[in-house]
């Protein structure tokens, strides 16, 4: 995943970018909490399911929150 700094840089949506690596795309994230508050990111990932996970997973919140990735 990009840091803070490297994902205000980065605009994504599924297209290759030299941040990922081989057979990575940069996917364009957002996730709700649930509490009214969203977030939107970037992460590199092998496919959209992949890249929801890896958010998850970064935010330890696994099931916890929804994420749609395009």
């Amino acid at each position: 995943m990009l840091n803070v700094s490297e994902m205000k840089q980065v605009r994504g949506g599924a297209v290759p970018s030299s941040y990922c690596g081989e057979g990575e795309l940069l996917y364009t994230c957002t996730s709700d909490y649930g509490n009214g508050q969203t977030s939107t990111g970037v992460v590199c990932a092998k496919d959209k399911n992949a890249a929801g996970v890896a958010v998850m997973i970064a935010h330890t919140a696994v099931g916890s929150m929804d994420v749609v990735c395009s």
